[in-house]
């Protein structure tokens, strides 16, 4: 189901590129290397779709780490990576070429990574938004938890949120290549908000 109209969606799709763009410059400096990141796919769906739309991305036969982040003020909501952990092993080989100290075999360092990355790749985004807005959002601290692909359905407990925006994310450092799923969980009055910001965006480059 779209939920926004076809300019709204194009314009979505251009402030999430020009987001993704900071946080590819941001995470080549956390990392020491250069990093290109590609946002494949994006879509919103319903909450009710929400589980069923993220288990049918996951590999059956792989554990997965998800990070949640709940954000407020203007917008309130959760941001929640789904990242296998195979791509999150693959994302702390990468830090540790420019810190030894890392290991990827060691869960604390993968668990690590994987909260530096989200809080990148959030912060890109959501700040983005806020900016364009004039307006703050605050975060409170990320939460970390290994879910097998079968409890995939404990995403979805909080009936407060209404609309979930998908986006699909590829990194490429060097010749490694990390996917992971940004969800953005948004309440109705906080979609309404998102909508009046991709409003603002039109609005100041067709102006």
């Amino acid at each position: 189901m779209n939920h926004l109209s076809e300019i709204q969606t194009e314009a979505m799709i251009e402030l999430f590129n020009i987001a993704y763009g900071m946080a590819t410059s941001l995470i080549s400096d956390s990392i020491g290397m250069h990093s290109t990141m590609y946002v494949p796919e994006m879509e919103i769906v319903s909450i009710d779709e929400f589980a069923n739309v993220a288990y049918k991305s996951m590999d059956p036969d792989r554990g997965y780490f998800i990070v949640s982040q709940v954000f407020l003020n203007y917008l309130e909501g959760e941001s929640v990576m789904l990242m296998s952990t195979r791509s999150a092993k693959a994302l702390t080989e990468c830090y540790s070429k420019l810190d030894e100290t890392l290991n990827p075999e060691e869960p604390d360092d993968v668990k690590s990574c994987s909260l530096e990355i989200t809080n990148i790749i959030s912060s890109a985004l959501l700040g983005r938004i806020a900016d364009l807005t004039n307006t703050e959002i605050y975060f409170q601290p990320p939460e970390i938890r290994i879910y097998e692909p079968a409890r995939i359905a404990e995403m979805n407990k909080n009936q407060e949120f209404t609309q979930v925006i998908v986006i699909k994310i590829i990194i490429d450092v060097d010749t490694t290549e990390i996917k992971g799923n940004m969800y953005i969980l948004l309440k109705e009055e906080s979609f309404g908000k998102f909508k009046q910001a991709l409003d603002y965006f039109i609005e100041s480059y067709s102006g």
